[in-house]
């Protein structure tokens, strides 16, 4: 199970600390084991490594784990930059799906525009639409996590096509109240997924 937490502090101390980082205190919550279910102290559990790729690194980084002293059940806790289950950096995937939707419509002139902003990052057309795709498909899930989190939100008709409802609510999310990392954040709690993840 991972949850995601704010890294207190810039990328940069982030990377440069490692394992001294100060990550969050070891949690007093219930397992997730459905086994267990009980309210436990979590200890401190070691680290694991992923990789991560943003327009300034492209390397493993650190990720903290904790344990279940009773069932041995462990958690782990991922930065706000990341998107659990991608490897690039979360604002990175935002931009381009942002961009695929507001700029012309097509992937090809999105990754056009953003390859000079984002040099090394070798995002390919079948990436970008990969995401696109996932995205559109988790309209009303994203639509309902929104209404749910952010009370009183004015978000756009179902009525409307996939594509306008999709443009909608990534504007509400890239000039609203919210940020691209809360949003993932509040989504990632709500739902233990991520908004792009693969829904049924």
């Amino acid at each position: 199970m991972q949850h995601i937490f704010t890294a207190k502090g810039t990328f940069d101390e982030y990377i440069s600390l490692g394992k001294k980082f100060p990550f969050p205190a070891a949690p007093m919550k219930r397992c997730h084991n459905l086994a267990c279910k009980k309210i436990v102290q979590y200890k401190k559990h070691g680290f694991y490594d992923r990789y991560f790729i943003s327009v300034v690194y492209r390397a493993k980084i650190f990720i903290r784990r904790y344990i279940c002293p009773i069932c041995g059940h462990t958690i782990s806790y991922l930065p706000h930059f990341c998107l659990p289950g991608f490897i690039h950096a979360l604002e990175h995937v935002f931009g381009y799906i942002y961009a695929v939707f507001w700029r012309d419509g097509t992937i090809k002139s999105a990754l056009d525009k953003l390859s000079v902003n984002n040099p090394g990052l070798d995002l390919s057309r079948q990436l970008v639409y990969h995401y696109r795709k996932r995205f559109l498909n988790n309209l009303s899930l994203i639509q309902n996590t929104l209404r749910l989190v952010y009370k009183g939100i004015k978000l756009p008709e179902e009525s409307l096509k996939k594509e306008e409802r999709a443009k909608k609510l990534l504007d509400i999310v890239k000039n609203g109240s919210t940020t691209i990392h809360s949003f993932s954040q509040e989504f990632h709690k709500e739902t233990t997924k991520t908004f792009l993840a693969l829904c049924k």
